[in-house]
């Protein structure tokens, strides 16, 4: 599933120390004591309970492990499980042997464009995947829980929606996790496995990260490039089905006209060539 670095508004592309415990000195009788002294005293340096003593200590911080952010990764039910794998492009085939592709969207702007691009999707019976950004969500909650109540697959595009190769692990962990929960909390519905980064960037901090947070790591195949100068619906249509091919994932984004315009004359050539529409979950999970 294809890594590129504009999933948003540009092109694609791009760990903790610990601590040592102390040693223990022991002082050693002086030198005129052990000579003038009589054999009893040199056996009482049976201070062998010191070493018996030392490994207590040393077990003790072993709980330290656990502020490490490593859930296991589990599929959410009906959803292929996270992968560590950066992913460009999917399952070619249709269980009922027809090629497939998928159309994702990444959301943005204005949500009456949100809502006019699902009264085509519903046209059309198309159930795909909406990556959101969690500052977006948070201004149109209502919006967001329209998108779940139509079938659709939400998926997680950051909070931010800042570049994501200069982030640590942290910044990464909040930016996903902080999303996941609103998204949650609004839908009843998760984000995971689908993490679209925006503008297609990674790096090799962030994309383990957000694998052991349950995540895998999406770019795509071919975009729209509806976000540049001078882009058209004649343009996207051009960029989408001008590169048609089996198992191949195309994103597009909600905030402009040209995205309504387009749509649907796009989802009825690939239907005419006999190409299945299907979500991020089933052009990932089905057959080979």
């Amino acid at each position: 599933m294809a890594l590129a670095l504009a999933a948003c508004s540009g092109q694609a592309d791009r760990t903790a120390p610990e601590a040592n415990p102390p040693a223990v000195v022991a002082e050693a009788p002086s030198p005129t004591a052990t000579a003038t002294a009589t054999p009893p005293p040199t056996p009482t340096p049976t201070a062998t309970p010191l070493p018996t003593a030392t490994p207590t200590p040393t077990e003790t911080p072993s709980p330290t492990p656990t502020a490490t952010p490593t859930p296991t990764p589990e599929p959410a039910a009906g959803r292929p499980p996270a992968s560590p794998d950066i992913v460009y492009i999917g399952t070619p085939t249709a269980p009922d042997g027809r090629p497939q592709v998928n159309i994702s969207f990444d959301v943005e702007g204005d949500p009456e464009l949100l809502y006019q691009i699902l009264d085509i999707l519903d046209q059309f019976g198309y159930r795909t995947t909406f990556f959101l950004q969690g500052a977006w969500v948070q201004q149109y909650p209502e919006a967001t829980k329209r998108i779940a109540e139509r079938g659709h697959e939400l998926g997680n595009h950051s909070w931010t929606h800042k570049d994501f190769k200069p982030m640590t692990a942290e910044e990464v962990a909040k930016e996903l996790l902080d999303t996941e929960a609103l998204v949650l909390e609004l839908t009843g519905v998760t984000t995971k496995p689908y993490f679209r980064p925006p503008f297609g960037s990674r790096s090799e901090i962030s994309v383990p990260t957000a694998y052991q947070l349950g995540w895998t790591t999406i770019i795509w195949t071919y975009g729209s490039e509806d976000w540049r100068p001078g882009a058209t619906a004649q343009t996207i249509y051009d960029n989408v089905f001008g590169n048609a091919m089996p198992g191949a994932l195309y994103y597009m984004h909600t905030s402009r006209q040209i995205n309504v315009d387009s749509l649907p004359r796009l989802l009825k050539a690939f239907q005419d060539a006999g190409y299945a529409l299907v979500s991020m979950g089933e052009i990932l999970g089905g057959p080979q």
